[in-house]
């Protein structure tokens, strides 16, 4: 693919819900469950690739021309790990607001230090800084104490706890919720995806597309612009995190949001990631959107299992 020192925009469409920079695959928790390592394309595996260093971070978030109501969200992995955090936080074109999904294992007081309370200011019914709590991986207590003087700092943050379908830990979850909010912190719960004891979990607007039978072909486009550590443009998380049949390079100087909007031939569903086709809120937390739009699936080819 062509890099070119063209500059081109990129302006997504009112339809694009989503613009995520995957920094680094590099993890410092390695929770058992993690929706980075379904199938074979584990985040450890490819945690290894070369990633885009700040510097190209900073000239692809250039390109973008983003709507007051579409954040850039870094991400993961732990996207703090990238050693050039600070710096792309800080050198990407004011006019860009971002989102962080993060699990909070870093210094707070270097982040507010280091990083301006408005890049992560917005107006939107969720918070920008969304902090995910594992049991056993990271620490109720100390995510609290940093949630509150990041609170204190002036950053919106929020954190989340998965309903993993165990009731010892769902019954945790929701108990340190309760704890949380009566704290004046918000504390959300998100539904588990994927597989769990050899049952199926998670809400999917397509069926048998994930874990399936049999692996098909069809039509599938994106609503999002995902960017993995290594600057490639997948359309969906679930080439991503294979690393397999990349659209563009966030550097290609003759990508634009067009290629978004195209259906592209898909030789895997039933290998879909839970993240893909899960039904769930837009940015505007209205229920009902997926990730991907997915037709003329066609009978199968090769089976998965018996």
């Amino acid at each position: 693919m062509e890099k070119t020192n063209e500059t081109q925009y990129i302006q997504p469409k009112r339809p694009h819900n989503y613009v995520a920079f995957f920094l680094t695959l590099a993890c410092n928790l390695q929770c058992p469950y993690c929706i980075n390592l379904h199938g074979a394309g584990s985040r450890y595996q490819r945690a290894k690739r070369a990633n885009l260093t700040a510097e190209e971070w900073i000239k692809s978030a250039n390109r973008l021309v983003l709507r007051d109501d579409l954040p850039l969200t870094f991400q993961g992995g732990e996207p703090t790990l990238h050693n050039g955090f600070y710096k792309i936080v800080n050198e990407v074109k004011k006019e860009i607001k971002m989102d962080l999904l993060t699990n909070m294992v870093f210094d707070v007081e270097e982040f507010i230090k280091n990083v301006p309370i408005w890049r992560f200011l917005r107006e939107a019914p969720y918070a920008a800084i969304r902090v995910s709590y594992h049991p056993g991986q990271n620490d109720i207590n100390d995510l609290i104490k940093k949630t509150l003087k990041m609170q204190e700092a002036g950053f919106r943050v929020g954190l989340y706890g998965v309903l993993i379908p165990d009731e010892e830990v769902k019954k945790h979850i929701l108990e340190v919720q309760e704890t949380c909010i009566k704290m004046g912190i918000d504390f959300r719960t998100k539904e588990f995806l994927g597989e769990y004891n050899g049952k199926l979990y998670g809400t999917f607007k397509y069926e048998g597309s994930v874990c399936g039978k049999q692996i098909q072909s069809c039509k599938c486009k994106p609503s999002e612009l995902i960017v993995d550590p290594g600057g490639y443009v997948y359309k969906c998380h679930a080439d991503l995190y294979n690393g397999r049949s990349p659209i563009a390079h966030i550097l290609d100087g003759n990508f634009t949001e067009e290629e978004i909007d195209k259906f592209r031939d898909c030789s895997f569903y039933g290998d879909c990631n839970p993240c893909d086709v899960k039904v769930k809120t837009n940015r505007f937390q209205i229920f009902g959107h997926t990730s991907v739009e997915i037709r003329n699936v066609h009978e199968a080819a090769v089976k998965l299992k018996t």
